[in-house]
């Protein structure tokens, strides 16, 4: 089984988010949920309790103390059997990196990693409210002095001020300056979310006239996405989902548990359970998380498990002939025909054209 946790509190907000958080005075509402987080911890009762994984996630879970992840990872580990090898990551920005949290992350069974960069462009990074490129160099100029084996980083390539290939140029650079990075993941952000001070709230909104979308076409984004993907090979960073791209044996479980239906557990805000092919999450809001209101429960019936199977497979690996047998034969033709969809000794695959249409191609074939 696999775990994540969710942690909506953050240093400062992102321009694109659109996630529930707090962010400004939170030292009352973070003492309130993680004393609720540990409750469900201990009350959780379920037959399956050994633990391969533990995933820190939503939104800076870097942000708790020392103290207050330990007692996380305590209330879990009295409350599971842990695999020898288990991978407990926790997701940062760079500025939460310090000597400090490094030293004691290694101390409490923290052995993954995961770091947003998202672009080395300061005028980037200031426009989506984050930090500045020296942080990004500080924090991995401590990790290198302080060993940690298993380092993920993420880019965004639709971010303001970004021209394109400049997303290939920082990793390259950044690959080569730094020989421990085990694993890249690499999104297409496709719209931002502004703050209206009416309700506190993230809207949805169109490019501004000054965000690269203005000057750089859709096709140019394909072209970069697949360069870096080829780019990232030559590393050997192998891709094992569309924007996940690992070396040998670094794999994220977390991330592999979800796309084969594995069970997971999760406790905290919109926290998502799926358990033997039964799938529920709690609120997405404050109030009705401690209300202990869940707003999804359901046992998944075998075609939504099916449907699952060929997005998730189709975006990780292949489609086997088992699989193609129940989708659109003529449309998957007809993508074979566009270059979009190739055969492979009867393996249904994508192609590099895919990326833009991805979503497309699946609601067409199913």
């Amino acid at each position: 089984m696999y775990s994540y946790i969710h942690i909506p509190f953050c240093n400062n907000k992102c321009k694109y988010c659109r996630f529930a958080s707090v962010w400004i005075i939170q030292e009352k509402a973070k003492k309130k949920y993680l004393n609720k987080l540990l409750i469900d911890i201990n009350n959780y009762d379920s037959k399956i309790n050994r633990l391969k994984s533990i995933y820190f996630w939503w939104w800076t879970p870097s942000i708790l103390e020392i103290d207050e992840i330990l007692n996380i990872i305590q209330a879990m580990k009295s409350k599971f059997w842990f695999y020898k090898n288990i991978e407990i990551n926790l997701e940062t920005t760079p500025n939460n990196i310090t000597k400090k949290n490094l030293v004691w992350w290694k101390k409490i069974w923290i052995n993954r990693i995961s770091i947003w960069i998202q672009t080395l462009n300061n005028k980037s990074l200031q426009e989506i409210w984050r930090w500045n490129k020296s942080n990004i160099f500080e924090a991995l100029d401590l990790i290198r002095n302080i060993w940690f084996e298993n380092i993920s980083i993420d880019f965004i390539i639709w971010l303001p001020y970004v021209s394109i290939w400049e997303i290939q140029n920082n990793i390259n650079y950044i690959l080569n300056k730094y020989n421990f990075i085990k694993h890249i993941s690499v999104y297409m952000l496709e719209d931002y979310y502004e703050i209206n001070d009416a309700n506190n709230k993230f809207d949805k909104i169109t490019y501004p006239n000054n965000w690269t979308s203005l000057w750089i076409k859709q096709e140019d984004y394909l072209f970069e996405y697949i360069n870096i993907k080829n780019n990232l090979k030559k590393h050997w960073f192998n891709p094992y989902e569309i924007s996940n791209f690992a070396k040998k044996w670094y794999e994220c479980k977390h991330n592999k548990s979800y796309w084969n239906h594995s069970n997971v557990i999760a406790f905290g805000l919109w926290a998502h359970f799926f358990i033997n092919n039964s799938r529920s999450h709690y609120s997405d809001t404050f109030k009705w998380f401690y209300n202990n209101e869940i707003i999804l429960d359901e046992v998944m019936k075998k075609e939504d498990i099916f449907l699952e199977n060929v997005m998730f497979w189709l975006r990780t690996t292949w489609l086997n002939n088992d699989l193609q047998k129940e989708l659109n034969t003529n449309k998957i033709n007809e993508f074979i025909d566009s270059g979009f969809l190739k055969l492979d000794n009867s393996i249904l695959k994508l192609t590099n054209k895919w990326v833009l249409l991805i979503d497309y191609i699946l609601k067409e074939i199913i």
